[in-house]
């Protein structure tokens, strides 16, 4: 009977504390790797399969071979542990044609050609206005266009935030009153909560029947949680 006794205090101290490479581990240790000529080497993976992982625990660990960092899994989904700033992307340009008519949206004419800023890892530009999520998580999104022909008349206009092609929330709307021809500017930002895979469109309508004379389009997504 002492033999078996023994046997399942011997048990028990194993799995109460573990050590690899050391027959001491701390005491406030769990789990204790001690080595001066080997490597602890994670789970390693692309992104696609990162993602693919089904109802990761909270504190997760892999190595992302698509973007060369260590990821851990919190409340929010996979983080980059190289991300020091809050992750954004911004995309702007200068010059050329804005399509316009009456009641309509537009995504903003920018694409991955216009990008100034990008973590790759949170943000997928699509097409023209469209980006795909990669990180659940509170963003801010702002949007500026200016154009410098802008009709005399009354013209109503807005910037519309869509989500997964639903409209989600106007960044700004309002009318332009002018008295002759001339430079016209708008912007606006909200604050949205996204998930993985989100859709998200910046688009914007201007009630005019000819194409705009286009002097800067910009947005950006900053995501601060």
């Amino acid at each position: 009977m002492k033999p078996f006794f023994l046997l399942l205090l011997t048990s028990y101290a194993c799995f109460s504390q573990v050590g690899i490479g050391t027959n001491t581990p701390n005491s406030s240790s769990l789990l204790e790797i001690s080595s001066t000529d080997k490597t602890f080497v994670p789970p390693r993976m692309t992104n696609a399969q990162m993602l693919a992982i089904p109802n990761p625990l909270i504190a997760s660990i892999v190595y992302n071979t698509t973007f060369n960092s260590l990821y851990i899994y919190n409340s929010l989904g996979w983080k980059s542990m190289l991300e020091t700033d809050n992750p954004n992307l911004i995309c702007k340009k200068s010059g050329g044609s804005l399509m316009v008519s009456n009641n309509t949206y537009y995504n903003f004419p920018l694409n991955s050609t216009h990008i100034q800023s990008q973590n790759a890892s949170t943000y997928e530009i699509i097409s023209n206005g469209k980006i795909r999520i990669k990180e659940n998580g509170i963003y801010m999104v702002g949007a500026q266009l200016s154009v410098n022909n802008m009709p005399s008349g009354t013209k109503a206009y807005s910037i519309a935030v869509f989500k997964n092609e639903t409209l989600i929330g106007l960044l700004n709307k309002n009318e332009s009153i002018q008295s002759s021809t001339d430079y016209w500017g708008t912007s606006g930002m909200m604050t949205f909560r996204f998930a993985i895979g989100d859709e998200i469109e910046i688009k914007y309508l201007v009630n005019n029947n000819q194409s705009l004379s286009l002097v800067f389009a910009a947005f950006s997504f900053v995501k601060i949680n």
